[in-house]
């Protein structure tokens, strides 16, 4: 409680605290009086509560947010269409069946190789390009360069049409994803004639009955499979001329 006297006629008496700055009536002289915080007595109303003015409502905030519920709502109507999860779901099926197609049937080692080797004396250097792995492809240019001269030489004694092609393959390493290969080059006859012959470590030389022996480097390429290491297929090619065709 506070005590105090009417500012007015100094009557006595006394407030609860929650009655400050609030109206008050001195009941002797019927003056109206209010009490500070202080706790001092003052002739007249109290001060009147400071009320924030009221900002009224913009109209563009309703339509802005109208205008994104239904812009989420169109988005919405989009995704979940028919049309639209059919689209998607079909190529979740083409992506599923190409990956499906590319591990069941991508080409082993030796019918990759095979496949270069043959590109290589035909002189296919597109074929070539487009087995090659990533980043050398000009090495692989160089390399198909640098033995055409063979490959003309062994096509000029090719009884066939297409060349016949033994691979052996020296070193296939699934963890570092090299491998290393020899494909002999020559006609049906000359092939069957040396099958089972002990092979010369990764050079190339020709025999009396114009065998290619031809080196060839692989590096793994996930789904693509292997794939011809140009750089290291060029590496492997002999520092010295290539040897032209003998008679032992």
């Amino acid at each position: 409680m506070i005590e105090m006297k009417c500012p007015a006629c100094g009557a006595e008496g006394r407030a609860p605290k929650d009655k400050i700055n609030t109206r008050l009536v001195c009941k002797k002289c019927l003056r109206v009086f209010h009490l500070t915080p202080s706790g001092r007595a003052v002739v007249g109303e109290p001060p009147q509560a400071v009320v924030a003015p009221v900002k009224p409502a913009d109209p563009t905030e309703k339509l802005e947010i109208a205008l994104n519920f239904e812009w989420l709502s169109g988005i919405a109507r989009v995704v979940t269409s028919p049309k639209t999860l059919a689209v998607v779901g079909g190529l979740l099926v083409l992506g599923a069946g190409y990956m499906l197609v590319a591990l069941f049937h991508s080409e082993s080692l030796e019918t990759r190789a095979s496949r270069i080797a043959q590109a290589t004396v035909k002189g296919e250097l597109s074929t070539l390009l487009e087995l090659s792995s990533s980043g050398t492809s000009d090495d692989v240019v160089k390399w198909f360069i640098a033995i055409q001269p063979q490959c003309v030489e062994i096509k000029k004694s090719m009884t066939t049409v297409e060349p016949a092609v033994d691979v052996v393959i020296n070193k296939e390493d699934a963890a570092s994803g090299r491998a290393d290969v020899v494909a002999r080059v020559a006609s049906e006859e000359a092939l069957a004639k040396h099958h089972g012959n002990k092979l010369p470590d990764m050079s190339i030389n020709t025999f009396a009955d114009r065998i290619f022996e031809l080196p060839l480097a692989f590096t793994s390429e996930g789904l693509e499979g292997w794939r011809l290491d140009g750089k290291r297929t060029l590496d492997a090619l002999p520092k010295t001329p290539l040897m032209k065709l003998q008679t032992h």
